[in-house]
């Protein structure tokens, strides 16, 4: 089983295309990168000072873009913060950036659903040659942080949702991706790890029902390459299953077709890429700019039982119609 390049699922949106009024609306938006530098040491506040002024952009959005687009939900997938723990100026380590930015989502209205980034179980120190490094070494207490506060992770830091829109059933599955591959456990593939209980448990939501559409949300992307116009375009390597060592997400996407798309963050671009599957059904990935670089980053999604509609950053002109079947 492979991926194969595909170039031709997404339909440019045609001037006078209209959904239908039995809608589902959301809003996707990534890479807030939040974080209060407040406390912490003057070198490494000094580094990410330009994701300093997000504990205030990103509550202002949360009051306003959903409610004028009259969006059901938010979806955040991933880097909500910039670290889970940092060195203070004291020489100590800090880590109150998960309750502070809880206490931001609180002021949607609408209810806001998250992946995990890497940013978000990530740890910052300053070592003896007063560099900034990071490792994600505490990303399990990071993540039981997540799950006390973060009403979305009660359950646990990967999870699902059924929505139905007319006649047709969407599955929204939210993986956990954020953990880096590191040379002992890299597939030579993919550059995130998921465990394998979670695999187990992705390909018992996609076989769940026969009839549903799944869509998944993650932070990092699934491979792509830059073409010479600078557009992304599918990966085009066609050795997915004699590289990857290990059973990955890539084995239980060939093996289950029903997915349609993939929203995901991380690469701070506004891009789509697209995949062929092994049975011939088709796979498109949405990319969303960092909203920690650029508040207009960001998207409106509605999905009709016929199609989903993408829209460009920033405002909610369509750019793209992906057929649901």
């Amino acid at each position: 089983m492979m991926f194969m390049m595909w170039l031709a699922i997404v339909l440019p949106a045609t001037a006078g295309y209209s959904a239908k009024p039995d809608t589902l609306t959301f809003v996707h938006v990534t890479d807030i990168h939040a974080c209060n530098l407040t406390g912490y040491h003057p070198f490494f506040a000094e580094k990410r000072q330009h994701f300093g002024n997000n504990i205030l952009t990103f509550p202002d959005f949360l009051r306003s873009v959903p409610e004028k687009y009259e969006a059901d939900f938010v979806i955040v997938t991933g880097d909500n913060i910039d670290y889970y723990e940092a060195e203070t100026d004291k020489g100590g380590v800090l880590d109150t950036q998960v309750e502070q930015y809880s206490r931001i989502l609180d002021q949607c209205k609408v209810p806001v659903y998250l992946t995990l980034g890497n940013h978000d179980i990530a740890s910052y120190r300053i070592n003896s040659v007063l560099a900034v490094s990071s490792d994600q070494l505490d990303a399990e207490r990071a993540r039981a942080s997540w799950m006390r506060n973060i009403p979305c992770f009660k359950e646990g830091t990967y999870y699902s949702h059924v929505f139905k829109i007319d006649t047709v059933t969407f599955r929204f599955i939210f993986l956990d991706n954020s953990y880096y591959s590191t040379e002992e456990i890299s597939d030579g593939v993919l550059p995130f790890t998921v465990d394998q209980y979670q695999l187990r448990w992705l390909d018992s939501q996609m076989k769940a029902s026969p009839s549903d559409v799944e869509i998944i949300f993650m932070h990092i992307p699934l491979p792509y390459v830059i073409s010479s116009d600078n557009k992304t375009i599918a990966e085009p390597t066609s050795v997915y299953s004699s590289k990857a060592r290990f059973y990955n997400l890539l084995s239980v996407l060939e093996k289950n077709s029903s997915s349609r798309l993939i929203f995901a963050g991380h690469k701070h671009i506004n891009s789509t890429n697209n995949y062929n599957l092994p049975d011939g059904d088709k796979l498109t990935q949405i990319m969303t700019g960092a909203f920690g670089y650029d508040t207009a980053n960001w998207r409106i999604i509605k999905l009709t039982k016929d199609n989903v509609l993408i829209g460009f950053p920033g405002n909610s002109k369509v750019e793209y119609v992906v057929p649901v079947k």
